[in-house]
């Protein structure tokens, strides 16, 4: 199978990433769990519904921002290859390849 039928088939997930154990990544995100549910515990019902409304509200924010610049990627990727393999138009005399 190719990378765009895998893609395609749904086998390459890019936006679902396992965290690899002992990284920072890993102790940053149980420190932010940790000070969540010390925060949560603190809030009454309503200012608990409040909060998952604007959580909800800022997940949609960073989806739309984060598709965004995957597109904005990888274009800039595609950009950077078709670069690569079309004619060379310098008006300099090619540069010696090893």
């Amino acid at each position: 199978m190719t990378v765009l039928e895998k893609l395609w088939g749904g086998s390459i997930r890019p936006c679902e990433r396992a965290v690899k154990r002992g990284t920072e990544y890993a102790r940053i995100q149980k420190d932010a769990q940790r000070a969540y549910d010390c925060f949560w515990s603190l809030l009454t019902p309503e200012a608990k519904e409040a909060y998952l409304n604007y959580t909800e509200a800022n997940i949609e924010l960073m989806s739309i921002s984060e598709a965004d610049i995957f597109t904005k990627g990888f274009r800039l990727g595609v950009q950077l290859l078709l670069a690569g393999i079309c004619e060379d138009d310098s008006q300099l005399p090619p540069l010696e390849e090893d």
